[in-house]
Protein backbone atom coordinates (compact mmCIF):
# COMPACT_ATOMS: atom_id res chain seq x y z
CA UNK A 1 0.00 0.00 0.00
CA UNK A 2 1.61 3.44 -0.96
CA UNK A 3 2.21 5.85 1.97
CA UNK A 4 -0.25 8.55 0.72
CA UNK A 5 -2.79 6.07 0.88
CA UNK A 6 -2.36 4.71 4.02
CA UNK A 7 -2.01 8.25 5.74
CA UNK A 8 -5.69 8.56 3.84
CA UNK A 9 -6.91 6.13 5.75
CA UNK A 10 -6.20 7.16 9.02
CA UNK A 11 -7.42 10.39 8.68
CA UNK A 12 -10.40 8.99 7.59
CA UNK A 13 -10.39 7.11 10.40
CA UNK A 14 -10.14 9.85 13.12
CA UNK A 15 -12.81 11.95 11.25
CA UNK A 16 -15.08 9.14 10.94
CA UNK A 17 -14.32 8.73 15.19
CA UNK A 18 -14.63 12.12 16.09
CA UNK A 19 -18.00 12.67 13.90
CA UNK A 20 -19.56 9.34 15.29
CA UNK A 21 -20.05 10.45 18.83
CA UNK A 22 -21.17 14.14 18.54
CA UNK A 23 -23.74 12.47 15.85
CA UNK A 24 -24.72 9.56 17.96
CA UNK A 25 -25.44 12.01 20.73
CA UNK A 26 -28.08 13.95 18.66
CA UNK A 27 -29.36 10.62 17.77
CA UNK A 28 -30.16 9.88 21.32
CA UNK A 29 -31.08 12.99 22.59
CA UNK A 30 -33.98 13.53 19.89
CA UNK A 31 -35.64 10.34 20.61
CA UNK A 32 -35.49 11.07 24.07
CA UNK A 33 -37.90 13.65 23.37
CA UNK A 34 -40.52 11.45 21.99
CA UNK A 35 -39.92 7.86 21.11
CA UNK A 36 -42.65 7.74 19.09
CA UNK A 37 -42.88 11.06 16.86
CA UNK A 38 -45.33 11.76 13.81
CA UNK A 39 -44.06 10.85 10.64
CA UNK A 40 -44.12 14.14 9.40
CA UNK A 41 -43.34 16.17 12.50
CA UNK A 42 -39.60 17.89 12.52
CA UNK A 43 -38.29 15.33 14.97
CA UNK A 44 -38.89 12.68 12.73
CA UNK A 45 -37.36 14.77 9.88
CA UNK A 46 -34.27 15.51 12.57
CA UNK A 47 -33.62 11.82 13.26
CA UNK A 48 -34.55 10.29 9.79
CA UNK A 49 -31.43 12.67 8.72
CA UNK A 50 -29.42 12.09 11.49
CA UNK A 51 -29.33 8.45 10.99
CA UNK A 52 -28.95 8.89 7.33
CA UNK A 53 -25.63 10.86 8.31
CA UNK A 54 -24.43 8.07 10.61
CA UNK A 55 -25.35 5.40 7.39
CA UNK A 56 -23.02 7.70 5.56
CA UNK A 57 -20.61 7.70 7.52
CA UNK A 58 -20.47 4.46 8.23
CA UNK A 59 -20.17 3.99 4.19
CA UNK A 60 -16.86 6.18 4.67
CA UNK A 61 -15.47 4.26 6.90
CA UNK A 62 -15.92 1.04 5.19
CA UNK A 63 -14.85 2.61 1.70
CA UNK A 64 -11.67 3.95 3.74
CA UNK A 65 -11.41 3.84 7.24
CA UNK A 66 -10.42 0.55 9.20
CA UNK A 67 -6.89 1.52 8.80
CA UNK A 68 -4.97 -0.67 11.30
CA UNK A 69 -7.31 -3.81 10.22
CA UNK A 70 -6.42 -5.92 7.93
CA UNK A 71 -9.71 -8.25 7.79
CA UNK A 72 -12.21 -5.42 7.92
CA UNK A 73 -14.75 -4.35 6.29
CA UNK A 74 -15.97 -7.46 4.48
CA UNK A 75 -18.18 -7.74 1.78
CA UNK A 76 -21.19 -8.68 3.89
CA UNK A 77 -20.28 -5.26 6.19
CA UNK A 78 -20.33 -3.22 3.04
CA UNK A 79 -23.76 -5.13 2.07
CA UNK A 80 -25.09 -4.42 5.52
CA UNK A 81 -24.56 -1.02 5.35
CA UNK A 82 -25.06 0.26 1.80
CA UNK A 83 -28.66 -1.48 1.72
CA UNK A 84 -28.99 0.79 4.65
CA UNK A 85 -28.01 4.14 2.59
CA UNK A 86 -29.73 3.05 -0.74
CA UNK A 87 -33.19 3.65 -1.08
CA UNK A 88 -34.50 0.23 -2.39
CA UNK A 89 -37.53 2.10 -4.19
CA UNK A 90 -35.05 4.02 -6.31
CA UNK A 91 -32.36 1.58 -6.77
CA UNK A 92 -32.23 -2.36 -5.90
CA UNK A 93 -28.87 -4.25 -5.54
CA UNK A 94 -29.05 -8.27 -5.91
CA UNK A 95 -25.98 -10.06 -4.12
CA UNK A 96 -25.66 -13.18 -6.21
CA UNK A 97 -21.91 -14.06 -4.96
CA UNK A 98 -21.01 -16.51 -2.93
CA UNK A 99 -18.81 -16.38 0.27
CA UNK A 100 -18.84 -12.30 0.72
CA UNK A 101 -17.96 -12.76 3.98
CA UNK A 102 -14.45 -14.07 2.82
CA UNK A 103 -13.94 -10.55 0.96
CA UNK A 104 -12.30 -8.54 3.22
CA UNK A 105 -9.65 -5.21 3.17
CA UNK A 106 -8.72 -3.63 -0.21
CA UNK A 107 -11.03 -6.07 -2.22
CA UNK A 108 -13.94 -5.06 0.02
CA UNK A 109 -13.23 -1.73 -0.22
CA UNK A 110 -12.79 -1.93 -3.91
CA UNK A 111 -15.98 -3.13 -4.28
CA UNK A 112 -17.69 -0.49 -2.27
CA UNK A 113 -16.04 2.23 -4.31
CA UNK A 114 -17.39 0.19 -7.35
CA UNK A 115 -21.21 0.00 -5.71
CA UNK A 116 -21.00 3.63 -4.81
CA UNK A 117 -19.55 4.58 -8.35
CA UNK A 118 -22.92 2.19 -10.11
CA UNK A 119 -25.40 4.03 -7.88
CA UNK A 120 -24.18 7.50 -8.71
CA UNK A 121 -24.53 6.15 -12.08
CA UNK A 122 -28.08 5.78 -11.77
CA UNK A 123 -30.05 9.19 -11.35
CA UNK A 124 -33.51 7.51 -12.59
CA UNK A 125 -32.87 4.51 -10.23
CA UNK A 126 -32.40 1.06 -11.52
CA UNK A 127 -31.06 -1.87 -10.25
CA UNK A 128 -27.01 -3.45 -9.43
CA UNK A 129 -26.21 -6.50 -9.59
CA UNK A 130 -23.31 -8.31 -8.13
CA UNK A 131 -22.95 -11.85 -10.18
CA UNK A 132 -21.91 -15.41 -9.04
CA UNK A 133 -18.34 -14.63 -10.99
CA UNK A 134 -18.24 -11.10 -8.80
CA UNK A 135 -18.91 -9.00 -12.29
CA UNK A 136 -21.12 -6.21 -11.43
CA UNK A 137 -23.49 -5.45 -13.92
CA UNK A 138 -25.59 -2.22 -13.57
CA UNK A 139 -29.11 -1.07 -15.66
CA UNK A 140 -31.65 1.35 -15.51
CA UNK A 141 -33.50 3.84 -17.94
CA UNK A 142 -30.33 6.16 -17.86
CA UNK A 143 -26.87 4.65 -17.01
CA UNK A 144 -24.38 7.45 -17.08
CA UNK A 145 -20.72 7.14 -15.51
CA UNK A 146 -18.79 11.06 -15.80
CA UNK A 147 -15.92 10.64 -18.53
CA UNK A 148 -13.76 12.20 -15.87
CA UNK A 149 -13.64 9.15 -13.28
CA UNK A 150 -13.84 6.81 -16.50
CA UNK A 151 -10.44 8.31 -17.82
CA UNK A 152 -9.22 8.19 -13.70
CA UNK A 153 -10.01 4.72 -13.32
CA UNK A 154 -8.11 4.10 -16.60
CA UNK A 155 -5.10 6.04 -15.15
CA UNK A 156 -5.51 8.69 -17.93
CA UNK A 157 -4.87 11.74 -15.36
CA UNK A 158 -2.66 13.81 -13.38
CA UNK A 159 -2.74 14.51 -10.11
CA UNK A 160 -3.67 18.25 -10.85
CA UNK A 161 -6.84 16.60 -12.96
CA UNK A 162 -8.56 15.53 -9.79
CA UNK A 163 -11.06 17.00 -8.18
CA UNK A 164 -14.30 16.23 -6.43
CA UNK A 165 -16.03 14.43 -9.08
CA UNK A 166 -13.15 11.87 -10.02
CA UNK A 167 -11.39 11.47 -6.70
CA UNK A 168 -13.55 8.43 -6.59
CA UNK A 169 -12.05 6.88 -10.06
CA UNK A 170 -8.64 7.99 -8.92
CA UNK A 171 -9.48 5.81 -5.96
CA UNK A 172 -10.88 2.67 -7.73
CA UNK A 173 -7.46 2.79 -9.80
CA UNK A 174 -5.38 2.96 -6.90
CA UNK A 175 -6.99 0.20 -4.69
CA UNK A 176 -7.01 -2.10 -8.25
CA UNK A 177 -3.26 -1.71 -8.76
CA UNK A 178 -3.36 -2.69 -5.29
CA UNK A 179 -4.46 -5.74 -6.38
CA UNK A 180 -2.83 -5.77 -9.58
CA UNK A 181 -6.06 -6.02 -11.43
CA UNK A 182 -7.53 -3.75 -13.99
CA UNK A 183 -11.05 -2.56 -14.22
CA UNK A 184 -13.21 -3.31 -17.02
CA UNK A 185 -16.80 -1.36 -18.09
CA UNK A 186 -18.46 -3.39 -20.69
CA UNK A 187 -20.89 -0.64 -22.69
CA UNK A 188 -21.77 -2.82 -25.32
CA UNK A 189 -25.33 -2.82 -24.46
CA UNK A 190 -27.57 -0.01 -24.23
CA UNK A 191 -28.12 1.64 -20.93
CA UNK A 192 -26.63 -1.29 -19.35
CA UNK A 193 -22.77 -1.93 -18.31
CA UNK A 194 -20.87 -4.92 -16.76
CA UNK A 195 -18.23 -3.84 -14.78
CA UNK A 196 -15.51 -6.55 -14.70
CA UNK A 197 -11.47 -7.07 -13.97
CA UNK A 198 -8.78 -8.06 -16.09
Amino acid sequence: MSQDLQIMYLMCSKFCHDLAAPIGAISIGLEMLDENPAPDSPQALLLHSVQSAMNKLELIRCLSGYATHKNKPTLSDIRTVLDKCIDPEKTKITWLADGIDSVHGTPARLYNALMILASDALPRGGSITLNKDYSITVTGSLVKFPESVLDAIKGRFTLSDIDSRSVLGYFIKELADQLDTKVIFDFSQPNLVVIKFQ
